[in-house]
């Protein structure tokens, strides 16, 4: 199913759904909680390709901001909202972006989600060499 944003703003390949556990990841390898700005730095960053389109840098009805960053802000209120990943303002200080205990354990299973991807890539290559070796050290044991 097409999400809202993908169906009515032509040309978009991605929706802000599709940003909460880019915004996750930065927040959890920045020990949870990062200033706003920085966050949209590197989600920008990530999707430079995609946000450098002119679609992108229109500014949104009644904001002032460019789209890119209004979809930023969009996926972190929802992943507030309708996930409960995120701290309010009001525990986290304005501008500042934290992630909920919820939140981080989101994260752990995104880590885990991304080193069994790694591991599974690991080993499918290290086959044809018939040795497996860990791509990813987990210092957490």
């Amino acid at each position: 199913m097409m999400s809202y944003t993908r169906k009515y703003i032509e040309g978009k390949k991605y929706s802000q759904d599709d940003l909460i556990p880019v915004i996750v990841l930065i927040l959890g390898v920045s020990g949870g909680r990062a200033h706003k700005k920085y966050v949209e730095e590197k989600v920008y960053d990530l999707f430079r390709n995609e946000f450098s389109k002119d679609l992108y840098h229109k500014k949104v009805a009644n904001y002032n901001v460019p789209r890119w960053k209004h979809d930023i802000a969009w996926a972190k209120e929802r992943a507030k909202q309708i996930h409960n990943y995120m701290k309010s303002a009001k525990e986290s200080g304005r501008g500042t972006w934290e992630l909920s205990s919820k939140g981080k354990e989101y994260f752990e299973q995104l880590l885990d989600e991304l080193k069994k991807l790694k591991n599974d890539d690991r080993t499918i290559h290290s086959s044809r060499r018939s040795e497996t070796v860990p791509l990813i050290s987990d210092d957490r044991r």
